[in-house]
């Protein structure tokens, strides 16, 4: 549905501090690139995205879904393939959906078809957690797993698109920073519940899929209230013809390519938590364990989303930096003292580990979510978010299975590793340019 221009009544005095030149873009309804400011999006985007964040972390195939996979009794096998099918099959068909995406006049449309589709997936879920076990449930849950993967892959699309057309650069940082705070804030009470329960039944975890269903629900709803202007569409051309020519962006753009390897070594923040994860199960398999971990991952996010999403707003490359390195120095710590130094976990030493792990990864998600959208502009930023994932998806699963390999050595190893992959990233994010003191040079 086509909306109608916004009357002037709609737009917020944020609109009498942009440039001359940025005023012209707007007045002209270039909303790809300059980003409408129109009252109530931010705050609608902020709880869209809080939803979706809190419902990712009721979900995550870190924590959460390797105890309930636990409680129907399925192979640990299975339990190895969650994060490598939940991370890279939300990354792999992005190139393709994005030739699709690209076609929508509105692209929240495209959001709210991916929020349902986790629902839905959620829902399933339950189900098969309370008239399955064994093997089969595994299967079942895996694959509603990809499934919802690949729906998250259409969210994520979208909605880098969405916050370019709705919010300016240099204020999409704390949009995104305030979204997954919030929801850190809110996870907590999910994590002390866990936190306060000796077991849980099976019935217990179905409530918790449910439950997250619904949340994506009211994130549906949410975006649905957005205010999104028609933006330029792309009409008549075959999504996996375009999505093939998309990947000329990589060897065109020689900032997009560096970004894209620069990427790819800092996903060592995101793989290298389930390590942790075991290390702790190593410990203490109650189910308070996982309840502290759940309630250490929620706070990390709470107090420091907001502050990275501000300071990415000024500089997402030294964001990415900062964090990657935090990541990648606490990794070198830990090796060094139960490895090296064959040392003991005192208690909370691991729910210590995995806040100060989590802070990074927020640091290093939130960076690079507002660097890319940055780097990108108008109707390419689809293309830009598509080309990435898509890419990273395959990458993904490259060093997935060489973590894989090196678990076979030791979890120690597969840490120590991963800190040294991230401490290389550091170093190249050096060589990226800083995109937003561009953007404050070019609108001088």
């Amino acid at each position: 549905m086509k909306l109608s221009k916004p009357d002037a009544s709609q737009f917020t005095s944020q609109d009498k501090s942009l440039s001359p030149k940025e005023d012209t873009r707007l007045s002209k309804g270039s909303s790809d690139d300059a980003g409408i400011v129109i009252k109530g999006n931010r705050r609608r985007l902020i709880l869209a995205q809080v939803a979706s964040a809190l419902a990712e972390l009721m979900t995550s195939a870190k924590t959460v879904l390797p105890w309930l996979l636990q409680a129907v009794g399925a192979p640990v096998w299975i339990i190895g393939w969650l994060v490598p099918i939940r991370e890279s099959g939300s990354m792999l068909p992005q190139i393709v959906l994005g030739a699709y995406v690209k076609r929508l006049a509105q692209r929240k449309v495209a959001w709210m078809w991916g929020a349902g589709l986790q629902a839905a997936c959620l829902v399933l879920m339950a189900v098969v957690a309370l008239i399955s076990t064994g093997w089969l449930a595994g299967i079942l849950l895996l694959l509603l797993l990809g499934i919802m993967s690949l729906s998250r892959g259409l969210c994520s699309i979208a909605a880098k698109d969405v916050l370019g057309k709705t919010v300016p650069k240099r204020e999409r940082g704390k949009v995104t920073g305030a979204g997954a705070s919030w929801a850190g804030g809110i996870g907590l009470l999910f994590g002390l519940l866990l936190s306060s329960l000796n077991d849980i039944a099976l019935w217990g975890y179905a409530m918790i899929m449910l439950a997250a269903a619904l949340v994506w629900g009211l994130g549906m709803l949410c975006y649905w209230s957005i205010t999104e202007e028609a933006g330029t569409t792309d009409e008549g051309e075959n999504g996996w013809s375009q999505a093939w020519s998309n990947i000329k962006l990589v060897r065109e753009d020689a900032n997009f390519a560096r970004f894209i390897m620069v990427r790819t070594l800092l996903l060592s923040t995101s793989l290298v938590m389930p390590y942790y994860v075991l290390l702790a199960r190593e410990s203490d398999t109650s189910m308070q364990t996982l309840g502290w971990l759940v309630i250490a991952q929620g706070l990390a996010q709470f107090i420091s989303s907001w502050v990275w999403g501000r300071m990415a707003d000024h500089s997402a490359r030294r964001v990415m930096q900062w964090a990657a390195a935090l990541a990648s120095v606490l990794g070198g710590a830990v090796w060094l003292h139960l490895g090296w130094w064959s040392g003991t976990p005192w208690l909370g030493y691991f729910p210590v580990m995995i806040f100060i792990l989590s802070l990074a990864h927020a640091g290093v998600r939130v960076g690079r979510k507002t660097y890319l959208v940055d780097l990108a502009g108008g109707n390419r930023r689809t293309d830009y978010v598509a080309v990435s994932n898509t890419l990273m998806g395959l990458l993904l699963l490259m060093v997935g299975a060489l973590s894989m390999l090196l678990a076979l050595l030791s979890n120690l190893v597969v840490i120590l590793v991963f800190s040294l992959l991230g401490m290389l990233g550091v170093w190249l994010a050096q060589t990226l340019p800083n995109v937003q003191v561009q953007t404050i040079e070019e609108s001088r």
